[in-house]
């Protein structure tokens, strides 16, 4: 099996369900885990000539961003609301 064939996904270690302490630090995670993932979907886009391909990168990380901010709603609404 070569390498290049592997998902990078099957490489990243995710924490246990027992690490998450509550609401909230499940939510900073996820919150974590939409950044990275916008970040690395605008820097493909970067790198992509103009055309399809590029235009996906960009669609890819517009939807991360919303649910980056669909997610920080949440947070906001359990932390302040005295959830956490």
């Amino acid at each position: 099996m070569r390498l290049a064939s592997i998902p990078l996904s099957d490489y990243i270690l995710l924490p246990k369900p027992d690490d998450f302490r509550d609401e909230q630090a499940i939510l900073q995670y996820a919150l974590g885990r939409e950044q990275v993932a916008m970040q690395q979907y605008d820097s493909l886009a970067k790198e992509t000539p103009p055309g399809p391909i590029q235009d996906l990168f960009r669609f890819l990380a517009n939807e991360e961003l919303e649910h980056k901010k669909e997610l920080e709603k949440w947070y906001y609404e359990i932390v302040h609301s005295g959830g956490v």
